[in-house]
């Protein structure tokens, strides 16, 4: 294991906050207001992304996804779809479930939020690299994966990796949980 006794730990602990303010609030949150010209938050954002992958979630799984209410989850649903981003469709079994699934629009709007985001993120990473981008990323997953073999995620939290890379969480695999996986439509 690598000598931290020369590391700063509060300038460390200083630039992990700043990193995360930077990508967070001042990338994400400006590559939604891009994408959509409307007033949706991040977090909605991602739960178009988890439609525009698994298409026909409920009212329930967007709940879990969001760790909220289900009354609070409704409030969101109800934004997007006033907005125009997403549409209810009746469940054909039961009448009082509703699939939910992204409009044209919609669609268009994570499209633009991805394609806003890779175009940003490849001018950062040009500015250090191919090499040095892929050292860093690497870091970044060692990082993450030491801090979730520290400090265990508690379960049934679910950190909407699902809107990134459903299918290679290593949270998922560690934890054996994903609150988009284990409730998308069809799984077993």
């Amino acid at each position: 294991m690598p000598e931290t006794n020369t590391l700063n730990l509060t300038e460390f602990i200083q630039n992990i906050h700043l990193f995360n303010y930077l990508t967070r609030h001042n990338m994400e949150d400006r590559f939604v207001q891009q994408a959509t010209n409307k007033q949706i938050s991040f977090v909605q954002m991602n739960l178009m992304r988890i439609l525009a992958l698994h298409p026909g979630q409920t009212v329930g799984d967007v709940a879990k996804f969001m760790s909220v209410s289900y009354p609070a989850a409704t409030k969101t649903i109800d934004k997007l779809v006033r907005l125009g981003f997403v549409r209810r469709k009746e469940d054909q079994q039961d009448r009082r479930i509703a699939h939910l699934h992204l409009t044209p629009v919609g669609k268009r709007a994570v499209d633009r939020y991805l394609q806003a985001k890779s175009d940003h993120v490849r001018k950062i990473l040009d500015q250090f690299g191919d090499e040095e981008g892929r050292k860093f990323n690497d870091q970044l997953l060692e990082f993450a994966r030491a801090v979730v073999d520290v400090i265990p995620i508690k379960g049934g939290v679910c950190m909407q990796c699902g809107a990134f890379n459903p299918d290679h969480c290593y949270v998922a695999e560690r934890e054996k949980s994903c609150g988009v996986l284990d409730y998308r439509p069809g799984k077993q």
